[in-house]
C-alpha cells in the first residue's frame, strides 16, 4: 500500500494524530508538515518523493514503526528517523521516494 501513497494522500491530515501502539501504550505522533523533495533528473521515480514530518512526546530509535489513523482503512508501516527535538518533543521524518 506504501508504494501507492503520495503526498497528495497526506496533505488533508496535517495537524491530525496518527498512533503507534506498543504494547499496553498508545503514543501520539501528530503530523506537522508533509512536503516536496526535490527530485534528480537522473531518478526514474514513479511518484514525486515528500518527506512527512511528525512530532511526538518521547523519542523513539530510527527503526520502522506500524502507524494507524482514522483517514487510513490499514496500518501503515513507516520507517521513522528522529531529526530534531525542542520544547514540544521530537520531530521524526519519513521519506518515500
Amino acid at each position: 500500500m506504501l508504494d501507492k501513497l503520495t503526498i497528495e494522500s497526506f496533505a488533508p491530515h496535517v495537524g491530525t494524530s496518527f498512533w503507534l501502539h506498543s504494547g499496553n501504550r498508545k503514543i501520539e505522533l501528530r503530523l506537522t508538515r508533509a512536503a516536496a523533495v526535490m527530485e534528480s533528473e537522473a531518478a526514474r521515480l514513479t511518484r514525486t518523493p515528500f518527506s512527512l514530518f511528525l512530532l511526538a512526546p518521547i523519542l523513539l530509535p530510527q527503526q520502522i514503526y506500524r502507524l494507524t489513523h482514522d483517514g487510513f482503512a490499514e496500518p501503515l508501516d513507516i520507517f521513522l528517523v528522529p531529526i530534531a527535538r525542542d520544547a514540544g518533543g521530537f520531530t521524526y521524518e519519513a521519506v518515500f521516494t
